[in-house]
């Protein structure tokens, strides 16, 4: 991992492998290594490449008042010019898939593909409740009790049973890096601001779609939602994986954005 000055922000960024560009974006947790079993499978094929979210991690926590997921789409681009990169494939889960909205809306040019995962168009009034729940922990208790209480939304009891080392392993790193509360309140209301519900119809690059539907974070609905509003795009629901679907069952969602990689490899 490498802390990388793109500008106006540095970003702690990892990369992997080599080939065409492969960008993951985490979601609320911010962490890169949230996408550990994603990049350890694709950067065999691709040049991968993560990031703290700005306040997460070892990235730059910025004044209060700049955090949007409009602003971490203008990090992704930052990145990338500092980078080299002209074009790459997405993925954004939860909030990332939120900041990816963002980047298919106001930067389409950047993007060969998109994936979204287990995200969101705008926040109704259960992600409301669970936001502001989550908020509230954060201001009250602390930092360790907002991680434990978010583990339970974002992992679900499934994977509690049978990952529970992979959602330590996560936590391990929140605690490690985490910001103090005013910021982890600060990102949680850039979740329930996120708001490009009337612009989801502009996304023209490639998109799919992967949704779970024992999500207790983000309603698989949600999935629905975006499928309906993003013309062209492929739905696939889950039945089992939580809101973190793509580590609960990490070959699984591997095996599912593969082929459409694939797919979009051989239209270049």
């Amino acid at each position: 991992m490498a802390r990388i000055d793109v500008g106006k922000i540095t970003l702690n960024v990892e990369e992997a492998g080599e080939g065409p560009v492969f960008i993951f974006v985490p979601g609320l947790v911010g962490l890169l290594n949230a996408w550990s079993y994603q990049v350890a499978h694709f950067s065999k094929r691709y040049r991968c490449i993560s990031f703290d979210h700005r306040g997460a991690g070892e990235s730059d926590n910025p004044p209060l008042d700049q955090y949007s997921t409009e602003a971490i789409a203008g990090d992704v681009i930052a990145m990338m010019d500092t980078l080299g990169i002209e074009k790459a494939h997405v993925a954004g889960t939860s909030t990332g898939g939120a900041i990816l909205q963002n980047l298919a809306i106001d930067y389409p040019d950047r993007l060969r593909c998109c994936i979204f995962s287990n995200t969101w168009t705008k926040a109704d009034e259960y992600v409301r409740r669970v936001q502001t729940a989550r908020k509230q922990i954060a201001l009250s208790e602390g930092p360790e009790a907002y991680v434990k209480i978010s583990s339970l939304f974002t992992n679900g009891s499934m994977q509690f049973r049978y990952n529970l080392d992979k959602v330590m392993e996560v936590e391990r790193r929140s605690l490690e890096t985490i910001a103090e509360p005013q910021v982890l309140a600060a990102r949680l209301d850039m979740t329930m601001n996120h708001d490009r519900l009337d612009e989801l119809h502009k996304i023209r690059n490639p998109s799919l779609i992967i949704g779970t539907r024992d999500d207790a974070t983000v309603p698989f609905y949600f999935s629905e939602d975006l499928h309906a509003a993003i013309e062209g795009s492929r739905l696939i629901v889950v039945e089992e994986g939580g809101h973190y679907s793509f580590r609960r069952h990490s070959d699984e969602w591997n095996a599912l954005v593969t082929p459409f990689l694939d797919e979009m490899e051989n239209q270049v």
